[in-house]
Parts: structure tokens; sequence; C-alpha cells
């Protein structure tokens, strides 16, 4: 098992151990790190864990993610439905709807029109780390903390956070694997 975080920060004594890995920030950082590990490293299984904004007011503390969009995919204007990659096999979503994620590049404060779309919670990273484990056939699990809300405070809330209390949490839920 490997475990990839976006940020040190966000993982602040975990960070040391040999199977834990910083991808950096957003899907194309995540993606390439993900790819480059799984040929290096070989991995059984794939662990992604960070910070997320909660868009459903239901979620609260450390959350394990099922389903997987990109919420900035929009080519609507060619007449695709939204979150989805024109010209690709497959379905929007990876995973189950149960705990979705919308995976984009870029920190979200206005959250509204994924509320309609079923999204529970947003990242950075989790989509591209889904997507490179499935094309690999490499099992795939996520878990999110949530730091903040995903609104006009959110930034502000994630910088104020404290990652020590999820990284707590974190560890605690990957010895049960």
């Amino acid at each position: 098992m490997i475990i990839l975080v976006a940020l040190q920060k966000e993982i602040p004594t975990l960070h040391k151990s040999d199977n834990v890995f910083i991808t950096g920030l957003g899907k194309v950082n995540a993606a390439f790190q993900t790819t480059k590990l799984i040929l290096e490293q070989k991995p059984s299984l794939i662990v992604n864990f960070g910070t997320a904004g909660a868009i459903s007011n239901d979620l609260h503390g450390l959350v394990e993610c099922t389903g997987f969009i990109q919420r900035d995919m929009d080519c609507s204007p060619l007449g695709f439905d939204r979150f989805t990659t024109p010209f690709e096999n497959g379905e929007k979503m990876i995973g189950t709807p149960d705990l979705i994620c919308g995976t984009g590049d870029s920190f979200l404060t206005d959250s509204t029109d994924l509320i309609e779309a079923g999204v529970h919670l947003v990242d950075m990273e989790a989509y591209a780390i889904a997507k490179v484990c499935e094309n690999f056939n490499i099992p795939f699990r996520s878990f999110k903390y949530l730091s903040d809300k995903a609104d006009e405070n959110a930034g502000e809330d994630w910088n104020e956070f404290e990652h020590a209390k999820a990284e707590s949490l974190f560890i605690e839920q990957i010895t049960k694997l």
C-alpha cells in the first residue's frame, strides 16, 4: 500500500513514512505522481488522504469517498453533459454515488451548481488518482477530512485548519485496512 497526499502540511508526521508520497496540488500533479509511483513501486493498493470542502451540510470530520467526477470538465457547448470527458469510453463518474467527490483545479468558494449535481464534497486530486488507478487496475480508496464548506470563507477556514487532528483520525482509519 502507498499513501498519496497533495501537501506535506496535510500530513504533518506521517509524511516521514516510506510508503507516503506528496503529489503536489491539482489533477496534473496527482496523475503524474500516481503513474510514476505505480510504475516504480507496483503497489497493491493506493490510498489518498487530504482535506476537502464540504458541500453537503451533513458531512463532518473524516469521510471515505466512493465516487469521483471532474467538476471542472464542461464541454456542454459541444453537446456533452457537464463532468463528462468527450470522446472517452466509460461513465463520467468513477466508483459509486454514495459519497461523490468533485475534483477540480480550483479552490472552490461557490458550490451552488454542484449541489444540484449531487456532489457531496470537493478536492483537487482524487479524481485524477482514481482515473490512473482505474487504468492500471490498482485498488483505490480515498479518505478526506472536511476542512471547510467550499464557500466564501473556504480559504480562511483551510488556512486555520488543524491538520494534525485530521491526520490522527486518518492514521486510526488506515490501521483498519
